[in-house]
């Protein structure tokens, strides 16, 4: 993947070297991230490729290395929500969503792991769209309010409110699930 990178341009200048490591440190949180968003492998790749084509060629646009992660986070959310917008897609429930279960765990355990993720996607997808982004930012990847509002292009504020919506969405749904009381 990293010669791929390199081979936009002829010349491989400190830029890019840099954005190969920046690549390899942020690649699979940006593509567990899509995943968890749209609900299919396949396309979350897709737009994962099209994230990191968009933030190298969008580089000199980054003006703080310290806000480097949300940068690339709010490119994700972008790219993520114009391929939403441009296919009315279905969420395929029964695909593997997330890596394979602990081989250490007993069959019972990973069959109930399984059941579990899937319970836990289907409740996810049912969310709005902005409320599944804000609570995945929030609580898959650990962002502060602040970072999640800079993602997303809202105020802090607004970022609590739908987060607070999203938990509460999502508790109802796994409610309906049978996964809390």
């Amino acid at each position: 993947m990293a010669a791929w990178f390199a081979s936009l341009s002829r010349t491989v200048t400190p830029e890019q070297i840099d954005f190969d490591r920046f690549f390899q440190a942020h690649a699979d949180a940006v593509y567990g991230y899509l995943v968890r968003l749209v609900g299919d492998p396949d396309r979350a790749a897709d737009i994962a490729q099209d994230t990191f084509i968009k933030a190298y060629r969008q580089l000199g646009s980054l003006t703080d290395p310290g806000a480097a992660r949300t940068w690339l986070f709010r490119i994700a959310n972008r790219t993520a929500i114009d391929e939403i917008r441009r296919r009315r897609w279905t969420h395929p429930f029964g695909s593997a969503l997330y890596d394979q279960p602990d081989p250490a765990l007993g069959p019972e355990a990973q069959a109930m792991g399984r059941r579990l993720d899937d319970r836990l996607q289907r409740s996810l997808l049912r969310l709005k769209p902005a409320q599944r982004q804000c609570l995945l930012l929030s609580d898959v990847e650990d962002m502060a309010a602040t970072e999640i509002a800079s993602v997303m292009e809202l105020s802090p504020g607004a970022v609590r409110t739908l987060l607070s919506r999203a938990r509460a969405e999502m508790r109802r749904m796994l409610a309906e699930e049978g996964l809390t009381r």
